[in-house]
């Protein structure tokens, strides 16, 4: 995953994360419709005493029958509308799971890649600090055993080109 990539994922998440909070906003207000329904039904069940709900022929809801109609339609047109904004959040929720999830991946990656090439660049300046260590000592025999040097030196080479070798498969 390149950069680029990396970053729309994180755009898409933040505008995932604005819209699961305009939905929860929407459910909230749906919520606050529907309760007010509710006291609105109660009030007009409470506006007769007990007793003259009891000995009176006529009962309440004839009364406000329309009344209460047009409330409990309005209830279940929020009641309605809420659980379509739940089954929405619920996606947009599982959507940003899904997103964190492979960002969190990638996180993992990069920071596993990161800790790789930590280690391997020591590993290569452990390579170029033998490598000094024995042209230095391959320096102070010249004199005493050419021969040995040289060879030395040859096998030095070959340690050098190695280790270059494998810097260049690094950064490929």
């Amino acid at each position: 995953m390149t950069l680029q990539d990396y970053n729309a994922l994180q755009e898409v998440l933040s505008e995932l994360r604005r819209q699961a909070e305009s939905v929860e906003a929407q459910i909230e207000e749906r919520l606050g419709y529907i309760r007010e329904a509710q006291i609105h039904l109660q009030a007009i069940e409470d506006l007769e005493p007990e007793d003259r709900k009891i000995f009176s022929p006529r009962r309440v809801d004839a009364q406000y029958k329309e009344e209460i109609r047009k409330t409990e339609e309005e209830k279940a047109f929020h009641e309605e509308r809420k659980r379509e904004l739940c089954n929405k959040k619920a996606l947009v929720d599982s959507q940003i799971a899904k997103i964190e999830t492979v960002l969190e991946h990638q996180q993992k990656e990069i920071s596993l890649q990161t800790k790789r090439k930590k280690n391997r660049y020591q590993v290569l300046r452990k390579h170029f600090e033998d490598i000094i260590e024995r042209i230095e000592k391959n320096s102070a025999s010249i004199d005493r055993n050419p021969i040995q040097a040289r060879q030395n030196f040859a096998i030095i080479a070959k340690t050098l080109e190695e280790t270059v070798n494998a810097m260049q498969e690094d950064f490929r």
